[in-house]
């Protein structure tokens, strides 16, 4: 296959491996090189050169120019005013060839010293640049802004994708471009699943944009635990993901928790109305308890609470369950109070005969309770068929019965037992009491769970039960984004607010349910997802002392095994030397933007394969919106401008000096404090300035706040 030797502009000098040394014709003394496909530039970084290499056309692209006296460094030293010639050489690594089927990506033979060289011409670009459908534009090559450069989606999707690049290199835009490209391929079934760690998303699905019109996004967040919000049920966690949230030291504690959990499991659908109860009288003994030791006017405090015990536990006489004898047993203990002779009226504290009796009803009342916790069975040696199934139960319950009961059985064998387990006891009661944590510790329980749940991530008629009537928790929140809809095609998750202890345990579940469920479908691959992971080094991490999140554990499985099932990774992050490197390695194709870190260049690197190592010398050079693209997806490497994007994710660089040029800005003490009022309340919110009202009563935060999202911002904004 030969080309036109207008477009000559040398000979192969040397060959070595996967690059060539050319020499420049003494023809092809100027920059530029005329023929007939029209003026083309001669040794341009990024450019494409052809070397004929027997039936075929090798392709190569430029990664240096250099000009010397003939003869290079060890030649004889001439008079300065002597003449001489220059040597001009172009060094380029050959990546494919040209065929008379088209082009192909890698090299069967190597070209010969003295082959000829010639420049890529435009048709040679097309050739090379369009690849099989079905394929979107990425962007325009640096060198030929002419010239689309095209994306083969199904091996972009195929063998997941990384997007790096410092902070403000355009990674963010470049993820939507790429989103963009797929919309445009008409794709009314596609299922992605964004992890927006930074809220910066939010605003390219709103609702009005064009990006809207070609698919329907939902969106969960960004106030945790809120209506209609983020919700992810820790029943459906596994004993690793629980160990890890809990932070459940090796040795005692990891064992002891994995016991109750299954424990938990294994009762809490059977005994969950009992364990309740349980639950209720041992706070109401608890506050009672907390009466005498603290209050003024005991008598009466004790008198009222205790007649409302009495008859609180009477309502569960009827209709009788299987505690019946012990709720009797209670009402016979709080019988005693009778004994104390109380006062409503009295001041006094309880005498030292009084408090004798007292205590001997809240102890005669916690054996009891204990007694019924043994009646249901609770902390036995029965185990589970499954100790990971997203079976529902309640930490709580968890909490306050059955890891406390294992702890006692288990110190019968070491009464060393106790101490090592309370800080994990600590931690979990913190997690419990701390409403960061609510829409993962407290959301509670609905019919088909699990089924709402996936077919809300993977856009499947998330609103429709099957087996129920009941709505599930994100059921006001859809009606209002979706209204109309059976369906969408992006489910964009708003992590900026989640705490970062619990982040990694959180998108570690999701991804593992998303993958779960991918290898359950028979036949294999019937519903592929993409899932897009921002700022991914936050979660998708091996530590320092080399241990491994649940997250990294996930996403790795995904990044190994996504593939043969569906499942597909876009990772984007601005530190890839944080990152898992088993993931980043997974990744079949490259879209890196300027990295200036050298750590992070060199990694770039090693999972680059050799033939493109060279071009990623200009990771540090690279201007904004500009690419290198390696791998998979594209026939040879490729240096692109990426195509601009309407509604770009909300990650712009914040105008310093034009603030503040403009003086202060109006109402923002005002804002400053509802932020601060919605902060000490203890709500995760973001506060719009634009919707403050004039009065603090009306103000985001203030007691008649009724809760709403209105008045939130977009991240950054």
């Amino acid at each position: 296959m030969t080309t036109d030797g207008t477009h000559r502009i040398g000979s192969v000098a040397a060959v070595e491996s996967e690059r060539v040394l050319i020499e420049i014709d003494a023809a092809s003394a100027g920059l530029v090189k005329a023929g007939s496909a029209g003026v083309l530039p001669v040794g341009a970084i990024n450019s494409y050169v052809t070397i004929s290499a027997g039936s075929s056309r090798v392709v190569a692209v430029v990664t240096a120019i250099r000009m010397a006296p003939e003869g290079g460094p060890g030649a004889p030293q001439l008079p300065s005013d002597a003449a001489f010639e220059i040597r001009r050489t172009i060094e380029a690594t050959m990546v494919g060839r040209l065929e008379v089927g088209g082009y192909e990506p890698g090299l069967v033979s190597y070209p010969s010293v003295f082959a000829p060289v010639s420049l890529a011409t435009r048709a040679d670009l097309e050739t090379i640049f369009r690849p099989g459908e079905p394929a979107f534009a990425l962007g325009q090559a640096s060198v030929a802004p002419d010239q689309d450069v095209w994306l083969n989606a199904d091996r972009l999707l195929g063998r997941h994708f990384a997007v790096l690049g410092s902070t403000g290199s355009g990674k963010s835009c470049s993820v939507m471009a790429a989103l963009d490209g797929i919309a445009d391929l008409g794709v009314p079934g596609a299922n992605i699943v964004i992890f927006d760690t930074n809220g910066e998303y939010g605003r390219c699905f709103r609702q009005g944009s064009m990006r809207a019109a070609k698919m329907r996004a939902f969106s969960v967040g960004p106030t945790p635990g809120g209506d209609g919000s983020l919700h992810v049920p820790q029943w459906f966690m596994n004993t690793d993901e629980h160990l890890e949230m809990v932070r459940a030291a090796e040795g005692v504690q990891a064992p002891l928790l994995q016991r109750a959990i299954a424990d938990a499991r294994l009762h809490s659908e059977t005994k969950g109305i009992g364990l309740r109860r349980l639950r209720m009288v041992r706070r109401a003994l608890e506050t009672i308890t907390n009466i005498e030791r603290n209050d003024r006017k005991v008598q009466e405090k004790l008198l009222s609470q205790g007649r409302s015990l009495h008859t609180y536990l009477g309502s569960f006489l009827d209709p009788p369950d299987e505690l019946e004898v012990h709720w009797r047993a209670m009402q016979e203990s709080l019988r005693r109070f009778g004994e104390l002779d109380l006062d409503d009226s009295s001041w006094d504290p309880l005498t030292a005969v009084q408090r004798g009796v007292f205590e001997e009803v809240v102890q005669a009342m916690r054996d009891e309770i204990e007694s019924a916790v043994s009646t249901l069975g609770l902390g036995s040696s029965i185990a589970a068929s499954d100790f990971d199934a997203p079976t529902y139960f309640s930490l709580e319950d968890l909490s306050e019965v059955f890891l406390p009961r294992r702890i006692e059985m288990e110190s019968e064998q070491d009464q060393r037992i106790a101490a090592y387990a309370v800080t994990m006891q600590m931690r979990l009661s913190r997690m419990l009491a701390d409403d960061r944590y609510s829409f993962v510790t407290r959301v509670e329980p609905f019919e088909g769970a699990l089924s709402l749940y996936l077919r809300m991530l993977f856009g499947h008629q998330p609103m429709e039960t099957f087996d129920s009537e009941a709505e599930p928790p994100w059921g006001e929140s859809y009606s209002n984004e979706c209204e109309g809809s059976d369906g969408h095609q992006v489910t964009l998750l708003d992590l900026s607010l989640v705490a970062q202890d619990v982040l990694g345990v959180v998108t570690g579940l999701i991804a593992r349910l998303i993958l779960d469920l991918a290898q359950r479908v028979e036949p294999r691959a019937s519903y592929p997802v993409l899932v897009v992971l921002e700022e991914a080094h936050r979660y998708v991490r091996r530590e320092a002392d080399g241990s491994r999140t649940q997250a990294s554990l996930a996403f790795e499985r995904i990044a190994k095994e996504g593939r043969k099932f569906g499942v597909s990774l876009c990772v984007a992050t601005q530190r890839p030397s944080e990152l898992d490197g088993t993931v980043l390695a997974q990744c079949g194709t490259l879209i890196a933007h300027r990295t200036v870190s050298q750590v992070d260049q060199d990694l770039i690197r090693h999972a680059t394969p050799m033939a493109s190592r060279d071009v990623l010398r200009q990771l540090p050079g690279l201007a904004t919106q500009h690419a290198l693209v390696l791998g998979e997806a594209v026939p040879a490497p490729v240096a692109v401008r990426v195509r601009d994007v309407a509604d770009p994710p909300d990650s712009q660089d914040p105008r310093f000096i034009e603030r503040w040029s403009a003086g202060a800005a109006d109402g923002a003490a005002r804002h400053i404090h509802a932020i601060a009022k919605a902060w000490e309340s203890g709500r995760r919110t973001r506060v719009g300035a634009a919707d403050l009202t004039t009065s603090d009563e009306g103000s985001p935060g203030s007691d008649n706040d009724d809760g709403t999202n209105e008045g939130i911002a977009p991240a950054g904004e």
